[in-house]
C-alpha cells in the first residue's frame, strides 16, 4: 500500500491586528512557509495532492496549504505563498460568498470590533485566486456540523455547495468539513456527492481515508518552537499514535462537559 503522506495545513483568517486564535499574522505565515520551503517541501493544491497520492507519485515532501471559511483576509496570504512558490486551497461557504454577509458562524467571542475581519471572499476575488493557481473547494452551504444533521439536509449541504462553485468558477473537486467533523455517514455522503476527496481537522490522525484526510490546524499561538514542533516529522508521527487519539477523546469529553 502506498503510504507516503502529505503535510496538509489548515489556516483560517490572515490578520496581524485581529486578536483571535483563528487569525495568523502575515509575517507568521511567511516564516512558516519559508521554513517548509527550505526543508525541501513541494506545494500542491489539495486536489493535486490527492491525485498524486492515488497514482503513487506524491513528492517525498509535499505540503498542502488550505484556508477554511473563505475569509476575505485569505487574500493577504498571497505574498507569502508566492515567495514560497506554493499554491493554496481555500474552502468557502457558498451562502456567504453569494450574499456577502459577515461569517456569522465564527464565535462571537472574536469581538464586535473585528466586524470587518468577518467579511467573506466574493466570486470575483475567488476567480482571481483561481487564475493564480489556487483551488477553490467547498466548505458547505451554511457551515453546519454535518454529523448532527439529517441525511436530506446533509445531501443538500454537500451537493448544492459543489454545484454553486462549479457554476461560478467552473470546477469544485474537494471538500473541507465544517468544524473538521465527519463520521462514516458523512464521508460516504461526500463520496456520493461526487467529490474527489475531503478533509477533516482533528488532533489525532489515526483515520487516513480518501474522504477523511487529516490536516494540521495552525493558529495564532503556533509560533516559534511550538510551530516548529507542530510542523516537524516527529510531530506529524505523534499525531498518528494511539496517545494522540486518547488525548483527543479526553479533550472532547472535557469540552462536552463544559457545555452540558
Amino acid at each position: 500500500m502506498y503510504r507516503r503522506l502529505p503535510l496538509i495545513l489548515c489556516y483560517h483568517a490572515v490578520s496581524s491586528v485581529w486578536r483571535t486564535e483563528l487569525a495568523v499574522a502575515e509575517s507568521q505565515l511567511a516564516r512558516q512557509l519559508a521554513a517548509l520551503r527550505r526543508r525541501g517541501y513541494v506545494g500542491l493544491t489539495f486536489a493535486e495532492s490527492e491525485r498524486a497520492r492515488l497514482a503513487g507519485r506524491l513528492p517525498k515532501r509535499t505540503v498542502v496549504v488550505t484556508f477554511d471559511d473563505g475569509f476575505a483576509s485569505t487574500s493577504r496570504a498571497r505574498p507569502a505563498l508566492e515567495e514560497a512558490g506554493f499554491p493554496a486551497t481555500v474552502f468557502v461557504v457558498t451562502d456567504f460568498v453569494e450574499s456577502g454577509d459577515a461569517l456569522s458562524f465564527v464565535p462571537s467571542g472574536s469581538g464586535t470590533e473585528a466586524a470587518d475581519e468577518l467579511a467573506p471572499l466574493g466570486w470575483s476575488e475567488l476567480a482571481e485566486l483561481r487564475e493564480l493557481g489556487w483551488e477553490v473547494g467547498s466548505h458547505t452551504v451554511t457551515h453546519p456540523r454535518l454529523p448532527d444533521i439529517d441525511s436530506p439536509e446533509l445531501q443538500r449541504e454537500l451537493e448544492l455547495s459543489r454545484e454553486t462553485i462549479e457554476r461560478r468558477l467552473g470546477i469544485c473537486e474537494t471538500l473541507a468539513y465544517p468544524y473538521g467533523a465527519a463520521d462514516e455517514r458523512v464521508a460516504a455522503a461526500a463520496a456520493d456527492a461526487g467529490y474527489l476527496a475531503a478533509c477533516t481537522l482533528t488532533g489525532a490522525h489515526r483515520v487516513d481515508e480518501r474522504f477523511r484526510r487529516s490536516r494540521v490546524g495552525i493558529y495564532r499561538n503556533d509560533a516559534g518552537l511550538r510551530a516548529r514542533a507542530k510542523l516537524s516529522p516527529v510531530g506529524q508521527a505523534l499525531r498518528r499514535t494511539g496517545l494522540a487519539e486518547l488525548a483527543e477523546v479526553r479533550h472532547r469529553r472535557s469540552a462536552g462537559s463544559q457545555t452540558d
